[in-house]
């Protein structure tokens, strides 16, 4: 590899495919407020380096960044808003329901380096599926 080599290739956190959609409804009969956000992102790309020890241990790509790409990632968040007005103000009741499929891909390598027993493995992934509750009180008008 020359030494212009290392400006070529994708960046690091380079996804060259992100949709995002979000919506929300307001279903009146329940007095509900319904929302969700789904992201589908195309995988971090890496390459293969290899460590060279003379004259000083230095860091080499040995194939093209863009050659291998993480797992793409794909969430969806639900939301749930029940708002309640009374005299003194309202009070409003929230669920969110985060990662609902539950997506598991990987977000990080221990890795790169070729020669080490552990080149590639996963180290970092996206947080499982989780909820919360929360409650939001706005007192006067």
């Amino acid at each position: 590899m020359g030494p212009g080599a290392r400006g070529r290739g994708r960046l690091p956190n380079d996804r060259p495919h992100m949709i995002r959609v979000t919506g929300s409804v307001d279903v009146p009969w329940l007095g509900v407020l319904m929302a969700a956000n789904f992201q589908h992102f195309t995988g971090k790309p890496w390459g293969a380096t290899a460590l060279l020890p003379v004259p000083y241990q230095q860091r080499i790509l040995i194939e093209p960044r863009s050659s291998r790409r993480l797992s793409s990632q794909s969430a969806l968040d639900l939301r749930l808003s029940k708002t309640i007005t009374h005299s003194a103000g309202r009070v409003e009741l929230l669920l969110d329901v985060l990662n609902v499929l539950n997506e598991t891909a990987e977000d990080s390598i221990a890795t790169d380096n070729w020669s080490s027993p552990n080149f590639g493995q996963p180290t970092v992934f996206v947080d499982p599926r989780r909820a919360m509750l929360s409650l939001r009180v706005n007192l006067g008008r």
